[in-house]
């Protein structure tokens, strides 16, 4: 089986004015598109200027809380196949003016069902500011070791119950020539 890069995509999202006349373009000469849809984006920042035909927008690269899976479709004969061919994670929004203070993160999914997805499924940070230390102490130390344990030639771990009662199992990775 073959192995093959997915696709990056991200969802555009455009002024009434501007989306219709980009759908007209595809209905009609769709070979034409690349004259009159131009995007230049700086992805370390997350901004950008999005022209279409003469107007000129204002773009702002924003994440999704959850994954959008993109599909193609191929039909042959009687059997439908679909391919993945990308994880959207990103929304290029365009606004007529600029912002300033606009967020990278977006609260909400695409569609309605995931509204307040990140108040109602993730992880809530903590109110005591001793305790939310605390906890981000702890996450980095997590991060710390598992990442020296990735670049560790071999390594050891023994497994405690909470009664003191010892099981020891030792486990050693191959070792890297």
């Amino acid at each position: 089986m073959e192995h093959s890069e997915l696709e990056e995509q991200f969802i555009l999202r455009l002024p009434l004015n501007e989306a219709a006349t980009i759908r007209e373009i595809l209905k009609t000469k769709p070979e034409k598109i690349k004259k009159t849809l131009k995007i230049d984006l700086d992805v370390s920042k997350a901004v950008g200027t999005v022209f279409v035909g003469q107007s000129k927008l204002h773009a702002y690269l924003k994440k999704f809380p959850t994954i959008i899976e993109s599909y193609k479709t191929n039909i042959a004969g009687d059997v439908t196949n679909m391919y993945k061919t990308a994880d959207v994670s990103y929304i290029l929004d365009c606004l007529n003016e600029p912002t300033r203070n606009f967020r990278t993160d977006l609260m909400h999914g695409y569609a309605p069902p995931v509204k307040n997805v990140k108040k109602r499924r993730f992880r809530k940070n903590l109110v005591n500011p001793k305790m939310a230390e605390i906890n981000e102490l702890t996450t980095k130390e997590l991060y710390y070791l598992l990442n020296t344990d990735l670049e560790a030639v071999s390594t050891k771990f023994e497994l405690i119950n909470d009664q003191n009662q010892c099981e020891v199992s030792r486990f050693e990775n191959c070792q890297i020539k």
